[in-house]
């Protein structure tokens, strides 16, 4: 004869009292403080302080350009985008 739907619950509240858990117990390692001072090595191994997010839209073109500079060139794009800024700003000053 089938078991009754109470049987089987009652039979296995039983089990589950008697048998020890086996799922496997993680173990928890504290994470290393990170180093708070912000700074980055450029591709010419200065380090670089105080660096700030710098947001600007180009046309495509100039991108696939500067991106192929960076590759030709194994330069980070963003070194290429510095000499270019200082570069602008030098010939500004005169």
């Amino acid at each position: 004869m089938a078991e009754s739907l109470k049987e089987r619950q009652a039979r296995l509240a039983e089990k589950l009292k008697t048998e020890p858990h086996k799922a496997p117990i993680q173990e928890v390692n504290p994470v290393a403080e990170p180093d708070k001072t912000p700074q980055r090595e450029s591709t010419n191994n200065s380090v670089i302080d105080d660096l700030v997010q710098f947001n600007v839209k180009v046309p495509k073109a100039m991108a696939k350009a500067v991106r192929q500079v960076s590759l030709d060139e194994d330069k980070d794009i963003r070194d290429i985008v510095q000499e270019a800024i200082k570069a602008y700003l030098d010939a500004r000053k005169g």
